[in-house]
């Protein structure tokens, strides 16, 4: 049965939640090379059962929640490598079903990804923000595409490496307006101990999330480890915390690669510091892998 926002809140209090790590992690340890403009969105199409493994991996690992592989699939970024709608629609859905089968009975609950506007643009945008467009364009891109996946009827939403709050005014409201009460997460991307990418105050940030009744927790994504701490703590309590730093990498938008080693660049000091904050999901991003994952114990 799928909770309501209200019971998933409060299961959260009671029980806080590990997180996966980078899906596209797991599938470079298994071998492939993600350098195209779909990231693992591509393998939608070409090899859906390794994303399936990936996910597997992260659940034998010991995550509680798995986020899928929609993020960089939109109708606009699928569209300039000849996908359909149709083709789209379907990879959308497909994300979902793959992170359902992996998880197979176990409580793990499934967070259908929305990644940036930027994130289509491929040239990591989506960790600058400020991209120039106006909210009806940010709107067209989004809609159809939450749409379908809330219609696959995951656990959750992840709305995740948020670098603007323009962009999250404009998804919180076609969550208003869809009205299907579905749980739902805000991460943003932070350039620093106070801010978003795009420069406004994470405690602003994360206070336009908390008054969304449908969220469920708001916090932090795809950021270095050291800027976590700070972040939360100048942010006010309306909501608990979702945590998922990277391994303290750079992005190389030009090579589209990460600069830096692989591996979780945290320990039992940060995650007892986020736990204190007030996280209640804890996982990993770009970088951790499904060791990383099995090593974590949340406080």
């Amino acid at each position: 049965m799928l909770l309501t926002p209200r019971a998933m809140r409060q299961s959260l209090k009671e029980h806080p939640r590990i997180l996966d790590g980078g899906l596209s992690t797991a599938l470079e340890e298994r071998g492939h090379t993600l350098d195209g403009l779909l990231w693992t969105g591509e393998l939608l199409r070409t090899a859906p059962a390794e994303i399936a493994e990936a996910h597997k991996a992260y659940v034998d690992a010991g995550a509680q929640i798995l986020i899928t592989s929609a993020y960089q699939v939109s109708f606009t970024g699928c569209a300039k490598l000849g996908w359909s709608e149709e083709e789209t629609e379907l990879a959308l859905t497909l994300s979902t079903e793959l992170a359902k089968l992996a998880r197979g009975k176990k409580d793990v609950w499934v967070a259908a990804s929305v990644g940036p506007f930027g994130a289509s643009l491929a040239d990591g945008s989506e960790y600058r923000g400020n991209y120039g467009v106006s909210k009806k364009v940010l709107r067209d891109f989004h809609e159809r595409r939450i749409e379908i996946l809330i219609e696959s009827r995951p656990e959750m939403l992840a709305l995740e490496t948020m670098p603007d709050t323009e962009e999250v005014e404009v998804l919180l409201d076609l969550l208003t307006e869809f009205n299907a009460g579905i749980p739902f997460w805000v991460s943003y991307s932070c350039a620093n101990e106070l801010r978003t990418n795009a420069g406004q105050f994470f405690a602003d940030a994360a206070l336009l999330v908390a008054g969304h009744s449908d969220a469920v927790a708001v916090g932090v994504n795809c950021t270095a480890p050291e800027y976590i701490t700070p972040l939360l703590q100048s942010a006010g309590k309306e909501l608990p915390f979702v945590v998922y730093p990277n391994a303290g990498n750079v992005w190389d938008a030009e090579n589209n690669v990460w600069i830096g080693g692989k591996g979780s660049a945290f320990g039992d000091a940060l995650l007892n510091q986020w736990g204190a904050a007030g996280a209640v999901i804890v996982g990993g991003c770009c970088g951790v892998a499904p060791s990383d994952i099995g090593a974590l114990a949340l406080p």
